[in-house]
């Protein structure tokens, strides 16, 4: 049974400077500002806060210690996920190395009023995919997760990333969080993609063109034609490999392939909050002059199906070209790793 929600908290209004052009990523910024603390440090609201049985049981802990409790329970969504069996009827004693972690988060989910979504429930799978699926992860809003890949639910047009658990504790107690303002990023995926060619190769041929630290200090923005073109599951599988080039975060702005896929979500609004809603997030994109820090175009006609060969991801390449030689690579960080990763592959230069 679903428990009623909140859809939104208010954040505090406080003065900002802006500029009259906006990037989307501003947009959902400036709306979550609660405080300007320090040069580029702010502290921000949280919209919604996934919790899992890996990394919140020292976050609960640090609650105990300092006798609080969960700020907002009705913002909190708890699942079991991380630590568990994937076999057909399963119970909580499959995987006997998980137990001690989900009894622990049965636990605090008792203690502080939190809905659990336990391995037997049927809306139970991976936190980053059922908070799209429930509607959960909604555009606009600012979700986070103790878990690297929570960028892939910026797909549905959200500003969703990953934190630590000493940053878990913070939010379950202060439905804040603090943030240095990153940099903004667009890559824009123009024209066609061939055939055989998805969303998993756009990500990956873009992360062999620019490195896997291209994305540091940055949150992306996938824009552009071929980008528009995708589904939300191709949207999210973009979104997800933002971690794997050093992005903080990477997202899509909503558009009627979003909101259609929300609709009549268990946690999406519903009637006139879903009308009022839908008209809100229409106004979520970068405007046409929004200025961003780096650029990237990637003309998708190019793009040849791709396949990682190495122990890294910008070890890429289509699978019509041979392996790169090592003696061609002018980076002498970049040569030394390509060989390692072809000495511990057992790979040779030139190879199919």
């Amino acid at each position: 049974m679903l428990r009623k929600r909140s859809f939104v908290k208010p954040v505090k209004k406080i003065s900002m400077e802006q500029n009259t052009s906006q990037t989307f990523f501003d947009k959902i910024w400036d709306s979550h500002v609660i405080r300007h603390i320090e040069d580029d440090v702010y502290l921000l609201h949280v919209d919604r806060h996934m919790v899992h049985e890996c990394t919140s049981g020292a976050a609960f802990a640090a609650l105990k210690r300092s006798d609080r409790r969960v700020h907002s329970a009705d913002l909190t969504y708890s699942v079991v996920d991380h630590i568990l069996s994937t076999a057909p009827g399963r119970t909580g004693e499959t995987f006997p190395g998980g137990r001690e972690f989900v009894s622990l988060l049965r636990k605090n989910c008792a203690e502080h009023d939190l809905e659990l979504i336990d391995f037997d429930d049927p809306r139970q799978g991976i936190v980053h995919v059922i908070a799209p699926e429930l509607g959960i992860a909604l555009p606009g809003t600012t979700l986070v997760c103790g878990d690297s890949h929570t960028s892939t639910c910026g797909g549905m047009g959200c500003w969703a990333w990953g934190i630590g658990t000493s940053e878990v504790a913070h939010v379950l107690a202060t439905q804040s969080i603090l943030q240095r303002r990153p940099k903004r990023m667009r890559v824009n995926f123009h024209g066609k993609a061939g055939e055989g060619v998805y969303a998993k190769d756009m990500i990956l041929h873009l992360i062999g063109q620019v490195g896997v630290a291209a994305g540091q200090g940055h949150t992306v923005e996938y824009a552009g034609s071929a980008i528009r073109g995708l589904g939300i599951e191709g949207r999210l599988t973009i979104c997800n490999m933002s971690i794997e080039f050093g992005a903080k975060a990477g997202f899509v702005a909503p558009d009627d392939v979003t909101f259609e896929y929300l609709a009549g979500k268990p946690y999406a609004p519903q009637g006139q909050l879903w009308d009022q809603a839908v008209s809100h997030w229409r106004t979520l994109c970068s405007d046409a002059d929004a200025a961003f820090d780096r650029e990237v175009d990637i003309d998708c006609s190019t793009i040849r199906p791709q396949v990682t060969w190495g122990t890294s991801p910008e070890d890429v390449s289509s699978l019509d070209q041979p392996l790169p030689d090592p003696a061609d690579i002018a980076d002498p960080v970049r040569r030394r790793a390509i060989e390692e990763a072809f000495s511990y592959l057992g790979l040779e230069p030139g190879k199919p």
